[in-house]
């Protein structure tokens, strides 16, 4: 049977991951919160792959919101395309075409994966 993280069920949780993250000695935790040097140790671990997939999570929501802005500005393009040609404004629409091909860059780039899942 797996034994369940002393510091993870502590009710000082929060004041303890604090204090890891601010690097305060194991001991003094320890003496502090009533728990061992090498609990804290252990939990440093679950704490680090905590803190990896909430930073992996933020990520992923700003490259979300990129790709809506971006989504926004090429529908505008398009419009201010299409209302060229209308406009027989060709030099709107090269334009709007050169604005699109680097558009079509960017959306490439902020789409690439966000590095290993691990």
């Amino acid at each position: 049977m797996v034994k369940r993280c002393s510091v993870c069920s502590h009710p000082s949780r929060a004041e303890i991951d604090r204090g890891l993250m601010e690097a305060v000695p194991y001991r003094t935790l320890a003496a502090q919160f009533g728990l061992s040097p090498s609990a804290l140790c252990r939990h440093g671990k679950h704490l680090a792959q905590q803190l990896k997939l909430q930073r992996r999570h933020e990520d992923q929501s700003h490259q979300g919101a990129l790709l809506e802005k971006l989504a926004l500005l090429d529908s505008r393009l398009d419009r201010l395309f299409n209302s060229s040609l209308d406009l027989r404004a060709h030099h709107v629409a090269l334009g709007c075409i050169r604005e699109s091909l680097r558009l079509l860059s960017l959306l490439e780039r902020v789409r690439q994966p966000l590095g290993p899942q691990s």
